[in-house]
């Protein structure tokens, strides 16, 4: 076993004791990369009665933690550990935490951008073979920094979820709310170049490596700057046509519903 992963993975626990999000992310990153090693490392920090006593400090995190980056570098030895946890007698916190990782086992992405990202869509979202191909359109976008994302989810959008998308800092991952687009031209095109902005968007927090989780003002306009700025990479022709002439004619409206207001 090699003493770097045992340095990494003693890292890994100690931001999340810490709550150092930073830490986390980067020793996340470095135990994905040697997955052969990782694997068994994990197994031994999980072979101990700590689980069948009351949660002690940041226990019940590390549980979690541990058994999300098992599945993460070896699926097969993630289910073999949550029978081998199940058949435990878990203290009740603990248990619940293995039964809500369970969930995860024999999870598999609906489909694989070109550049290799898992993407995982809801059973709920509609038409998820013709968003997998949006996506990887816009995946294909020149410089766009989506090559070290871990992962994209795609959940259908509700009326209590208050965000279009969001950046899962520690684990390199990128969650689309998707909400039902408008069929009548021009809007369908402004529905879905909004989702298209906000894939932009969390790439732009992973790409500038933001750790604020979207409550930094400074590292929202980072990400949105990013996002206009592989839009008109995206579409150069469509964006100019809009900063030309959409846009003023929506603010000429804004000014009259004002002035008759």
């Amino acid at each position: 076993m090699s003493d770097d992963c045992e340095t990494c993975l003693n890292r890994l626990l100690r931001g999340i004791a810490t709550h150092d999000t930073r830490t986390v992310r980067l020793a996340w990153r470095a135990l994905l990369a040697t997955p052969a090693m990782t694997a068994p490392a994990v197994q031994a920090r999980l072979d101990t009665p700590t689980w069948t006593k009351p949660p002690s400090g940041p226990s019940d995190r590390y549980l979690g933690m541990l058994l999300a980056l098992l599945d993460a570098v070896d699926a097969e030895a993630f289910g073999a550990e949550i029978e081998r946890l199940t058949a435990q007698l878990l203290h009740p916190l603990h248990r619940r935490t293995v039964e809500l990782l369970a969930k995860r086992r024999g999870e598999r992405p609906f489909g694989t951008l070109d550049c290799g990202v898992p993407v995982h869509i809801a059973d709920d979202v509609p038409e998820p073979a013709g968003l997998l191909r949006r996506m990887n359109r816009w995946s294909r976008t020149k410089e766009l920094s989506i090559a070290d994302v871990t992962r994209v989810d795609v959940i259908l959008g509700r009326p209590e979820l208050d965000y279009l998308g969001l950046y899962a800092i520690r684990f390199d991952a990128i969650v689309l709310v998707w909400r039902p687009t408008l069929h009548r031209f021009p809007l369908v095109w402004f529905s879905w170049l909004d989702h298209e902005r906000t894939f932009y968007h969390e790439i732009g927090h992973h790409h500038f490596g933001h750790h604020q989780g979207g409550q930094d003002i400074d590292q929202e306009q980072e990400a949105n700057a990013y996002a206009t700025r592989m839009l008109r990479r995206a579409h150069p022709v469509a964006m100019r046509l809009l900063a030309l002439v959409v846009l003023p004619v929506l603010r000429l409206r804004r000014l009259k519903r004002r002035w008759l207001g």
